[in-house]
């Protein structure tokens, strides 16, 4: 009977170990919360989700493919996409818990910012791997953010603000995806950073100057 017992509180140890709560999977894999949610999303990392609705990462199963150098192609540099998108979702997130909103949160207007904010990560991290990207396509994005914030009201100072919080955390995940591929030499850092830097410039004089330029007016 003791052995029967034994063997059943092995069992639920092991599976204790296993299974843990973003906070802890994130802090032992040594990632942000937005990548390792990122990781499972793709399928890297085991989870599912308790009755109470809260996460679990089963980070023994992760930890193979977490010590491996990531490997060339797109798949990686979702990665730094999720993580960005994440980094900025949790930044405005706090940001209107300490301060109030700063745009306008109705389910339609977090459907086309968050739709527009994947693209421009998307552009971002394909600029990274080759060039930064040209002066058409970035004007372009900066006029669709204008369009987004004339529809919804939207003040300019508001909007830099928000444009300040996606290039903070589009920069910092650059910096984490640096360390993550196992690529630490400054100099590629640096002409990451300066490409991610002159894109979102760009983009934001593109913003501003069409906010200024066009009055406000509806969808």
């Amino acid at each position: 009977m003791e052995k029967s017992v034994d063997s059943h509180k092995a069992v639920v140890d092991v599976l204790e170990a296993e299974w843990l709560p973003l906070r802890k999977a994130s802090r032992k894999l040594g990632v942000t919360a937005a990548t390792l949610r990122g990781w499972a999303d793709e399928g890297r990392v085991p989870s599912y989700r308790t009755p109470g609705g809260h996460r679990r990462f089963r980070v023994d199963a992760a930890t193979p493919l977490t010590a491996q150098t990531f490997s060339e192609g797109p798949r990686r540099w979702q990665l730094l996409e999720y993580s960005a998108l994440g980094r900025a979702r949790v930044a405005l997130e706090e940001r209107m818990r300490t301060r109030g909103v700063l745009i306008d949160a109705s389910p339609r207007a977090q459907i086309e910012y968050r739709a527009l904010g994947r693209q421009v990560t998307q552009q971002l991290a394909q600029a990274l791997q080759s060039d930064p990207l040209t002066e058409k396509r970035v004007i372009e994005l900066g006029k669709r953010y204008a369009r987004l914030q004339r529809r919804y009201h939207v003040e300019l100072g508001a909007a830099l603000q928000a444009l300040g919080f996606f290039r903070s955390a589009f920069i910092a995940s650059v910096v984490e995806f640096n360390f993550g591929i196992g690529q630490p030499e400054p100099e590629q850092l640096i002409v990451w950073l300066e490409r991610a830097n002159a894109a979102i410039d760009a983009m934001g004089a593109a913003m501003v100057e069409s906010m200024l330029k066009e009055p406000q007016q509806d969808a």
